[in-house]
């Protein structure tokens, strides 16, 4: 049995961003979702996705805050996010 694996273009994943309430948002791109916790001292970044997307996710959130990233928090462990 062979699985077939699709490369990801990166440079076609836009990164989009939903404010939910008090300074929490949700940030969607690919694999997953990204919470965002925006408070006095910073920021804290739920689960983060691909290393690729690090400059698209640090643009999105500065968009939101120019407050730096604090913490993050991984809720799972995948090798590749």
């Amino acid at each position: 049995m062979s699985l077939a694996v699709q490369a990801q273009d990166y440079d076609k994943v836009e990164i989009k961003t939903q404010p939910l309430r008090g300074g929490l948002y949700a940030l969607f791109g690919t694999g997953g979702n990204i919470g965002l916790s925006v408070g006095e001292d910073g920021i804290v970044l739920i689960d983060d996705q691909y290393a690729p997307l690090t400059g698209k996710i640090r643009a999105a959130i500065a968009e939101i805050s120019d407050k730096p990233i604090q913490y993050v928090i991984n809720t799972h462990f995948h090798g590749d996010h």
